[in-house]
């Protein structure tokens, strides 16, 4: 196999790993809350909101395929490599002697184990090629997939710290708390982190939960807008379902992102604050995904039905976006980065 440098491996895990999200995510985001919705109200609504959240297990798989596609793996390997990051991603759990799926995995661990799953494969490079069917499984799944299963525990330390940190956040006086969630799910969003575990983990909830989905929203519109002026808009458009977790290969690779988001976290998280924007638990970390956010909300106000509906538009529209628009305007202008950076790496597909 050819030499690749550290950066483009590197590379290929975070793209291998966007793509697994999008694909395996975007159809419990478009239609998970409609379905729910109307599960009510027949039986197959119920059965089709089972359908897409059922996509959804497959995210760890999902990762392994398209970091395959990434590498030009055979068959045999991409499946090995499949595997791994099943097992590794810990969404599989033997439970009282029964095997249950819990949510999509941990994607620090899926990515880790997916980086240790191909460097075993391309060491091995088919070495004893009429063997390579029996020796691939086991050097590219089996051992790395073990060690996926012990790593898991640890790397899931790194969730519970950082909600342990975000929980302090929420013993501060309201404003400044609702600022630091804002900018710390803006930034968790577009990183291996899941902000729903997170969200879970401390139990957010009220003007915290609130919090945290406008954050979410603010790197949303940052993306998007960035998106804009170098993707398709079918690539742009995806990003309302998919998350902002499609760019992060774009975030970890180009730090300086990291402005412009913070800038408009704090900005939406006033705002946030100002308008009182709260949420449950089960809400936090979704932002516009499935209009959570704007959903739940919604159920938390009173008054005039239009004024609340206006003020959503202006909380989850039209400062974020605007903000977007400026930051981005500012920034390429001073030079702080280019257009190109928010290039999409499946723009082709």
């Amino acid at each position: 196999m050819e030499k690749i440098s550290p950066k483009e491996f590197t590379s290929k895990i975070l793209n291998g790993a966007a793509m697994g999200i999008v694909v395996g995510l975007i159809p419990n985001a478009i239609f998970g809350e409609i379905f729910k919705a109307l599960s009510s109200y027949n039986e197959f609504f119920a059965m089709m909101q089972q359908n897409v959240a059922t996509i959804s297990f497959t995210v760890p798989v999902l990762v392994g395929m398209f970091t395959a596609l990434q590498f030009k793996f055979s068959g045999v390997e991409a499946a090995s490599l499949m595997g791994a990051t099943f097992i590794g991603g810990g969404s599989a759990k033997f439970v009282d002697g029964a095997w249950e799926l819990h949510g999509t995995g941990d994607l620090i661990n899926i990515m880790i184990i997916a980086a240790v799953s191909v460097t075993a494969i391309r060491w091995y490079n088919n070495r004893v090629a009429n063997l390579g069917i029996v020796i691939i499984p086991i050097v590219g799944a089996m051992i790395p997939g073990l060690i996926g299963m012990l790593t898991l525990p640890y790397v899931g330390y790194v969730t519970t710290g950082l909600g342990a940190l975000i929980e302090n956040f929420t013993t501060l006086q309201p404003l400044m708390m609702t600022i630091l969630i804002a900018i710390s799910f803006a930034l968790i969003i577009v990183t291996p982190l899941s902000s729903v575990a997170i969200a879970y983990a401390i139990s957010l909830s009220g003007l915290a939960s609130g919090a945290a989905n406008v954050g979410i929203v603010a790197t949303l519109f940052t993306l998007a807008y960035g998106s804009s002026k170098v993707n398709k808009k079918g690539t742009t458009f995806a990003l309302f379902f998919a998350g902002p977790k499609m760019l992060m290969p774009n975030f970890l690779g180009n730090p300086i992102m990291i402005l412009p988001i913070f800038i408009n976290s704090i900005v939406t998280g006033i705002a946030g604050y100002i308008f009182k924007i709260q949420g449950t638990t089960a809400s936090a970390g979704f932002g516009l995904t499935g209009l959570a956010g704007p959903i739940n909300a919604y159920s938390f106000m009173t008054g005039s039905p239009i004024i609340n509906i206006g003020i959503l538009l202006i909380q989850y529209l039209v400062v974020p976006l605007g903000i977007a628009i400026v930051t981005h305007t500012v920034f390429t202008k001073m030079g702080l980065y280019k257009d190109e950076i928010f290039t999409f790496a499946g723009e082709n597909k």
